[in-house]
């Protein structure tokens, strides 16, 4: 499958019309569930960094001003619900790796 070229489209009164991938079919192994969980917990933390090098902190309350966030804290203080914002972005980056025809291979546990 060519994923190459790829545009979004604009409608005609100018706004944005995502053209994402249908990804619903996709089933994801269980194997790759870990995985998942993984890749969300560093999605977590990269956007964390990224708004830390910012000079942001964490805050009860979002202020863009003050420069504060309630979710800079670890992935594990996070609701259930605030981990699953990153576990979807996680699932759905997998199922587009499944759906372009890519495979996983699990890693050797011995490490050889």
């Amino acid at each position: 499958m060519n994923f190459r070229g790829r545009r979004n489209a604009r409608t005609q009164k100018g706004s944005w019309a995502p053209a994402a991938a249908e990804t619903d079919g996709v089933e994801v192994p269980e194997s790759l569930h870990a995985l998942v969980e993984v890749l969300a917990e560093h999605a977590h933390d990269n956007w964390a960094r990224q708004r830390l090098a910012e000079g942001w902190r964490h805050g009860r309350r979002r202020s863009d001003r003050r420069r504060t966030h309630p979710l800079l804290v670890p992935y594990a203080d996070l609701t259930h619900e605030e981990q699953e914002t990153d576990r979807l972005l996680a699932l759905e980056t997998v199922k587009l790796i499944l759906l372009y025809g890519y495979t996983f291979e699990e890693p050797d546990p011995d490490g050889k």
